[in-house]
């Protein structure tokens, strides 16, 4: 059997789909990767493909990467109603695509990995999101969502109550790179070798609870504790500043506004002893599987999916309808301990190879 996994993101940004290919390859099937399923690839390559594996979906990625070979093309999206009418061409290729998939027997198949909308949308734009996961959902042969509280989403939101199935986000030991001691981490970043540091890592983005977070750090008292909040800006005009004059009156807290390469990731998990994830809300945490892959504790806030991956063992969850809650957490943090084997015992359960063998019960559903 062959699968064609469709997703926008790019494994080098998220390697969360070459390991899930990988996975996948491992249960003897053949695997594919390509950026938009739609009826050009349905025509020229479907026929050699028995499941259609669709993960993120961005048609303004491939509408951008178009439009750079076509001058026409080029034209429409930089003018605001021709970027629409194209997006809504962009909608009817898809829909058409999924009804002669659906037609000609192929298995279609969705992992959830976002169900919120995070940062500003035009509404059109939500409109056709709405209308592609409604189709999805729908009419799918299954979906794979990662943690139970997902699978309720679906039911509440759509209705979706059969073919759902809940297997977990795969952990990323042994993927990156994990030699140096903290020590070295330490010296590497500036960072005092008898400090207590947290750790914010990723894209930075207003829902993810960045300035809760400096806010709260800035009110633990004591000289001995840093802050090391490092990753890129994504899709917030002037949010540098906004951090920035945020943590100005706090020399114990680092910024450092840039894509963290593969081969670092090491240096900023090992050098950190809490990993902090003060999120307004989630669907799935890629980042939370990665700290743990670490053998680092998590703080995150008791809702949506943490508490299905956060154990008393792996971390500290806070109620976050509480003024001082995240205050009070980081303040546990600093007298808790807790085990970098006992958290990689943990984060082991989530093997690539045991979810591999789950995830081919989409493709018979």
């Amino acid at each position: 059997m062959n699968v064609t996994i469709f997703s926008a993101f790019d494994t080098i940004l998220n390697p969360y789909i070459l390991l899930f290919k990988r996975a996948i390859e491992r249960q003897g099937f053949g695997v594919n990767v390509k950026r938009e399923f739609n009826l050009s690839w349905l025509f020229s390559e479907g026929k050699k493909s028995d499941v259609i594996h669709l993960h993120w979906l961005n048609n303004t990625y491939s509408l951008q990467e178009k439009s750079k070979e076509h001058f026409f093309l080029k034209r429409l999206i930089n003018h605001r109603f021709g970027k629409i009418f194209l997006e809504f061409i962009c909608l009817i290729d898809f829909v058409l695509a999924f009804i002669i998939a659906k037609a000609t027997r192929k298995i279609i198949t969705f992992t959830v990995h976002d169900l919120y909308e995070f940062g500003k949308k035009s509404l059109h734009r939500k409109y056709l999101i709405e209308i592609r996961r409604n189709i999805i959902f729908r009419f799918a042969h299954s979906i794979h969502v990662h943690n139970f509280y997902t699978g309720k989403l679906l039911k509440k939101r759509y209705n979706r109550r059969n073919g759902v199935f809940v297997i977990p986000h795969g952990n990323f030991i042994n993927f990156y790179k994990n030699q140096i001691t903290k020590s070295k981490a330490r010296e590497h970043l500036g960072l005092p070798e008898g400090a207590f540091v947290f750790l914010f890592l990723g894209l930075l983005r207003p829902y993810k609870g960045i300035e809760d977070l400096i806010d709260a750090f800035k009110n633990l008292e004591g000289e001995n504790f840093r802050l090391v909040i490092a990753g890129r800006i994504f899709g917030v005009v002037n949010y540098e500043a906004t951090l920035q004059a945020l943590s100005r009156s706090d020399h114990r807290i680092k910024i450092k506004f840039e894509f963290i390469p593969d081969n670092d990731l090491q240096i900023y998990f090992n050098a950190c002893d809490f990993y902090v994830l003060p999120y307004k809300d989630i669907t799935t945490s890629g980042a939370a599987c990665l700290s743990l892959s670490f053998g680092r504790p998590i703080v995150a806030p008791d809702i949506a999916s943490f508490p299905e991956i956060v154990n008393s063992e792996a971390g500290i969850l806070y109620d976050p309808s509480k003024p001082t809650a995240l205050i009070n957490a980081l303040n546990e943090a600093t007298k808790k301990q807790f085990s970098e084997s006992i958290i990689l015992e943990y984060a082991n359960k989530f093997d690539w190879d045991a979810i591999g063998s789950q995830l081919i019960q989409l493709y018979h559903p």
